[in-house]
């Protein structure tokens, strides 16, 4: 089920009633990681206060869950304190299932919600801050970490996703590609497109590429931070093109947008 076709289903519902819905995005993390599951509490505007994980229904149809910041009119912005533009509250996150655990949110946890965002949004503005995690990220997927990468990582298994793995690559592109999170799993909805994954030795998803049926046309690709360098996007055109072949579409030729992936 698509995120817009969840927002529905959660818009329907009388108030106090509840469900269960799979989080996509980043913009919680590290409180929330893509892939979470929520369960959101149906309820009216007056029933929450800042410091409440609301989940919001945007004006492209889907969902966003972020902290309240003020009441009347509701506002919320995410944990590094970026508003949300004005949408419909459907309600507030009462448990959340992560790592294998399902966690209740109470409503005492309010101030330490606010004080977690306040830290990140204080971090999120500082050029020292800023600077180190550039310089952790650069460090990271540099050609100096690249050895310990490939061997940490292991051998690629580079394939077609299959059915069962849909939700598993939409929680990949809801943490990696956030943006093209619901587009995506509106086309992974409809079953058309070629889908795939670059696995490491463990069985993880580290990459993946999607292409239109037919022309095979890169449409979405993206590689982990830690994949990155170790020959990923390459792996995956050339699967793409093995693919190509066999299903009698015109044969890529053009290379992914970044190089030496």
């Amino acid at each position: 089920m698509t995120s817009v076709a969840v927002g529905q289903v959660l818009r329907q519902l009388p108030e106090g009633g509840r469900l269960w819905v799979r989080g996509l995005g980043r913009s919680m993390w590290p409180l929330l990681r893509s892939g979470d599951s929520l369960q959101v509490l149906r309820c009216a505007a007056e029933a929450v206060a800042p410091g409440d994980l609301a989940v919001l229904l945007r004006a492209d149809g889907g969902l966003t869950a972020h902290l309240v910041t003020g009441t009347s009119p509701v506002r919320t912005a995410s944990l590094l304190g970026r508003e949300d533009p004005s949408a419909e509250l459907l309600g507030r996150v009462i448990r959340v299932r992560t790592r294998g655990v399902e966690l209740p949110v109470p409503v005492f946890a309010r101030p330490l919600l606010r004080a977690a965002q306040r830290l990140g949004t204080t971090a999120f503005h500082s050029p020292v801050s800023r600077g180190a995690l550039r310089l952790a990220r650069e460090w990271g997927t540099s050609a100096w970490t690249r050895p310990g990468r490939a061997r940490w990582l292991g051998a690629w298994t580079v394939r077609p996703l299959r059915p069962g793995e849909a939700q598993a690559l939409l929680v990949f592109v809801g943490h990696h590609l956030p943006l093209a999170a619901a587009e995506l799993g509106a086309e992974l909805a409809r079953g058309t497109g070629l889908a795939l994954g670059a696995f490491d030795a463990r069985g993880r998803l580290r990459g993946f590429l999607y292409a239109e049926e037919g022309s095979a046309r890169v449409r979405w690709h993206g590689v982990a931070p830690v994949a990155r360098g170790l020959g990923v996007d390459g792996a995956l055109l050339r699967e793409l093109a093995r693919q190509a072949r066999a299903r009698g579409w015109k044969v890529p030729s053009l290379p992914l947008h970044r190089p030496g992936g």
